[in-house]
């Protein structure tokens, strides 16, 4: 089978290796984690690669989203010629995590947490202590006096919106300096520290195209995705408009 992967970079190590290791054919098209801060601008640059994939003549079996419903920006995305394959997560921590149960799980056990991986901390500004000075140097240069500054980071930061940090180990790589940057950051802001096994396994039955109903919505050419009410469907067909 040929498969078109369209996928945040924030998967890039995760997704690469198990490329090298699938029977099928995958041809990986990137998106930098910075769009998801505008969940319209990233919904669009996904529809129009879907469209060039479509349009591209290369004899794909179906297109596959290294995306979950992140924060509703794959809502909408719709197909004319291929299958449109996505996993039914909320975001990638899911994906890193291996099912939609275990993350749920997972969210239980440690509330307010912020999920650290080696390929978020290469890809993202994650915050640590350096990046929290990087702001106040930022606010500093732009004429904003101490009391302002103290109110934006604790306002604006992450300390007011995080009780635990956890960095989730993946298991085909993993080094030392990852975990002490998770672990710094956790000092620095005074959270609970966690160190959790990730688990491959939901984004390898993707790439292997073992599409399960109950972890991932398979629109049909003509289709198009929407958000459903129910949580554990998470995602659903949408009606077709009268």
């Amino acid at each position: 089978m040929k498969f078109k992967v369209i996928a945040c970079n924030v998967l890039g190590r995760e997704l690469s290796y198990l490329k090298k290791r699938s029977e099928n054919t995958l041809d990986i098209s990137w998106f930098h984690m910075e769009m998801h801060e505008d969940a319209r601008k990233l919904r669009k640059a996904i529809q129009q690669e879907i469209d060039r994939t479509e349009d591209s003549g290369a004899g794909y079996d179906a297109i596959l989203l290294g995306y979950g419903l992140c924060a509703s920006a794959t809502a909408g995305l719709t197909t004319r010629s291929l299958p449109l394959v996505i996993p039914r997560a909320h975001d990638c921590i899911t994906l890193c995590l291996g099912s939609k149960p275990r993350y749920e799980q997972l969210f239980e056990e440690i509330p307010g947490c912020l999920w650290y991986t080696a390929n978020w901390i290469n890809c993202t500004d994650m915050p640590t202590p350096e990046t929290e000075a990087r702001m106040i140097r930022e606010f500093e240069e732009d004429d904003y006096d101490e009391d302002d500054i103290e109110y934006l980071m604790e306002h604006l930061g992450p300390r007011k919106k995080y009780r635990n940090a956890a960095y989730i180990e993946m298991p085909f790589f993993d080094q030392s300096r990852y975990h002490e940057i998770a672990k710094a950051a956790a000092d620095f802001y005074g959270w609970g520290y966690h160190e959790i096994p990730g688990d491959l396994g939901l984004l390898e039955r993707m790439l292997a195209g073992e599409w399960d109903a109950k972890e991932f919505l398979v629109l049909q050419p003509g289709e198009t995705m929407e958000q459903s009410p129910d949580e554990e469907e998470l995602m659903r067909v949408a009606e077709p408009d009268d």
